[in-house]
Parts: C-alpha cells; sequence; structure tokens
C-alpha cells in the first residue's frame, strides 16, 4: 500500500528533479508532473512524484493527522498491570495437596 504525503521542497534541479522534506527526512522527488515548483513549496508525493501543490496550513494540518494516526492508542487507566483478575495461590512445596 502506498500512500501520498505533504512535504516541502526543499531544492529544485535540472530535469525536474527535486529534494523533498518530510518531517525531517531529505529524499529524491520527481517534479516533472506539475509547472513552476520552486523550493519553499508544499506537494502531495506519491511513490516518488510531485502529484499536487497544497498550501502550507493544509500541509500542517494533513501531518498532524498522519502523526496522530500513527501514534500509539492512550492507555486506559491502570492498563498494564495484568489482566486484572488474581491468579491463584502457588502451592508450597511439601504441602499436602487437596
Amino acid at each position: 500500500m502506498c500512500l501520498a504525503v505533504p512535504v516541502r521542497v526543499v531544492a529544485a534541479g535540472p530535469h525536474a528533479k527535486g529534494r523533498v522534506d518530510y518531517l525531517g527526512t531529505k529524499m529524491s522527488a520527481d517534479l516533472s508532473l506539475l509547472d513552476g515548483v520552486r523550493v519553499g513549496d508544499w506537494v502531495i508525493v506519491h511513490a516518488g512524484f510531485a502529484i499536487a501543490r497544497l498550501d502550507e496550513e493544509e500541509a500542517r494540518k494533513t501531518l498532524d493527522l498522519l502523526k496522530e494516526m500513527a501514534a500509539p492508542p492512550p492507555r486506559a487507566p491502570g492498563a498494564g498491570r495484568g489482566s486484572g483478575r488474581a491468579k491463584p495461590p502457588r502451592p508450597r512445596r511439601g504441602a499436602p495437596r487437596a
């Protein structure tokens, strides 16, 4: 499964090749599907291709949603402390069994 993500263009080179920044990770992207992409523009990248331009506010909203979806779910109070059921006591060694 592929996901298109908003990225900021940090370099635009010859032949419509560029570098983009996704949450601090720099990667190459093909900018040939969009006209006039410049450094500082926000674009949607899918499979290595910039496929749409968007404004910074929409890009940040989308990134916030992606971060929220990737975060672990909140833990319920008392979670992580076992199943909540008490285990029966273990018989002592040498103790008579019932």
